[in-house]
């Protein structure tokens, strides 16, 4: 019987943990259990990623520990003063909050922009790749927001989401992925591709699903 390896257990993990989200977000009793498994599921994304990431060194490490820290004072920033995205709050299911921002919330930009990034290596050292990057996080966005706002993620002070929100959202993915293309950091991952397109299946399946 052949032994299947790191990545090949890791893909499998993934898709069994996200195919099992989809499931138990679906099932009513369920969701509450769900909801406060969102903040680990965020953690074991990116804790994953990291393991998986090539080459390991210290500018790597500096730069998304710096995309963490920036992503979380952009949310801060946003959710206390709406001057960024709109004006929104958010809930319980990220867990524990400093100044009223989920403390999680960085890994969820490091996950997001790493995995794009990994995705576009072919064309990261064009001047384009920033505005692609941008433009897949917004349709990422999309995708998401009805999702989040009915599993207690986050709220909009309105019913419809503001058109802020999505250029803010290209803005600031924008700076991120034109730093990672100045600075050259250098990424590469075996699990970088099943892991967004999982989160993608993800959330298109719970839009869908809820509708029926």
């Amino acid at each position: 019987m052949k032994t299947l390896t790191k990545d090949q257990i890791a893909k499998i993990a993934i898709v069994l943990w996200y195919m099992v989200g989809i499931a138990g977000f679906m099932i009513r009793p369920l969701q509450p259990l769900f909801q406060k498994l969102t903040p680990f599921g965020m953690l074991m994304a990116a804790t994953l990623l990291m393991f998986f990431h090539e080459p390991k060194n210290r500018k790597s490490g500096l730069v998304f520990s710096g995309i963490i820290v920036f992503g979380f004072v952009i949310e801060l920033i946003g959710v206390n003063t709406q001057a960024i995205f709109g004006f929104y709050i958010y809930g319980n299911s990220l867990g524990p909050k400093l100044w009223n921002t989920p403390l999680i919330i960085g890994l969820n930009w490091l996950v997001l922009i790493y995995c794009i990034s990994a995705l576009g290596k072919p064309i990261r050292d064009t001047w384009y790749f920033p505005l692609i990057g941008a433009a897949t996080m917004v349709a990422f966005d999309w995708l998401m927001e009805p999702v989040a706002i009915a599993t207690d993620m986050w709220y909009w002070a309105f019913t419809d989401i503001p058109h802020k929100n999505y250029i803010d959202w290209f803005l600031v993915s924008g700076v991120l992925f034109l730093m990672i293309r100045i600075l050259k950091v250098e990424i590469k991952n075996r699990i970088a591709g099943i892991l967004f397109a999982m989160q993608v299946v993800f959330f298109l399946a719970l839009n869908i699903l809820s509708r029926i």
